[in-house]
C-alpha cells in the first residue's frame, strides 16, 4: 500500500519479479554480499522494509532490526555494537542519528536514503561522523517496486537547488512527459513517469485510478505516471521538483 500522502492508501499490485529486480540491481550495484550486516529501521508496513528483508535475504547478509524506529539512541548504539555496513532509512532519522552521535569509527560503508528530501547540508553532516562512507540518493514510487532511480552524493554543487534525483536503476526507464505521453527535450520541466522492469500490475480493485496512472505508449511500453515534477538535466540525471498537485 502507498503512504496515502495524497489521499487514502492505494494498494498496489507488485509482482515478485518485478520487486526482484530492484533488489537485486541495488545488491549487485553496491556489492552487497554475505559479509554485510543491514539495519532494518522501516517499518514492516513501509516498502523500504522490503529491501531491507529480501535484500538481506537474497544476499546471505545478516539483518539486524531495530525494535523501536523511534529510538535513535538504539539505532546509534546498533550501529556500533553490531558493526553495521549498510544503513537504509528516509534522511530525517538519518538527520537525527548524525545529530546524536559522536564521530566514530564504525564498519559503515553504504548509506541509502530515499522517500524525502534530502537535505543539502546533511552529506557533510555523514562524513563528520562516518567518515569517507558512500551516500547514495535513491527514488521512485511504490508503484514501480520500491526505487527506480539513484545517485551517488559527492561533493554537493552549492549550485544545486536540491540533491539531485538522479540516473536510472537497471531495467528501468525514466522518462520526462507531457500529458499527453511525449517526451519532453532537456531543461523542460514535466512530469516524471517511470518504465521497465518495476512497474506495477495496477491499483487492487481500482480500474479507474490504475487506467489513469498506469499508460501504454507504443513508443515507451507501459509508464507509471508518478504525479511528480522534474527536468532532465543536459548531464544526464533527473531533479526532481516536487508534487503536480
Amino acid at each position: 500500500f502507498t503512504s496515502g500522502s495524497t489521499g487514502m492508501p492505494k494498494g498496489v499490485k507488485i509482482t515478485h519479479e518485478s520487486a526482484y529486480n530492484t533488489i537485486f540491481d541495488i545488491n549487485d550495484r553496491f556489492n552487497v554480499s554475505d559479509n554485510d550486516k543491514i539495519l532494518g529501521v522501516s517499518s514492516l508496513c513501509f516498502d523500504l522494509s522490503i529491501y531491507d528483508i529480501f535484500g538481506a535475504h537474497i544476499a546471505g547478509a545478516t539483518l539486524v532490526q531495530v525494535e523501536d524506529s523511534k529510538d535513535i539512541n538504539e539505532i546509534c548504539r546498533l550501529i556500533k555494537e553490531e558493526n553495521i555496513t549498510i544503513y537504509n532509512s528516509v534522511p530525517a532519522i538519518m538527520g537525527l542519528i548524525v545529530s546524536n552521535m559522536e564521530q566514530t569509527s564504525s564498519n559503515l560503508k553504504t548509506i541509502l536514503l530515499s522517500g524525502d528530501w534530502i537535505p543539502k547540508e546533511l552529506p557533510a553532516k555523514i562524513h563528520d561522523i562516518f567518515g569517507n562512507v558512500e551516500i547514495i540518493s535513491l527514488g521512485g514510487a511504490t508503484e514501480a517496486s520500491i526505487w527506480s532511480i539513484y545517485y551517488p552524493i559527492g561533493e554537493v554543487d552549492k549550485k544545486w537547488k536540491s540533491i539531485p534525483y538522479g540516473y536510472p536503476l537497471g531495467n528501468q526507464k525514466i522518462y520526462i512527459m507531457n500529458t499527453q505521453g511525449h517526451v519532453l527535450p532537456v531543461g523542460v520541466k514535466g512530469e516524471i513517469c517511470i518504465a521497465g522492469a518495476g512497474v506495477a500490475e495496477g491499483y487492487c480493485n481500482d480500474k479507474d485510478k490504475t487506467e489513469k496512472a498506469f499508460v501504454t505508449y507504443p513508443q515507451y511500453g507501459r509508464v507509471y505516471r508518478t504525479g511528480d515534477f522534474g527536468i532532465l538535466h543536459k548531464e544526464g540525471y533527473i531533479e526532481f521538483l516536487g508534487r503536480m498537485d
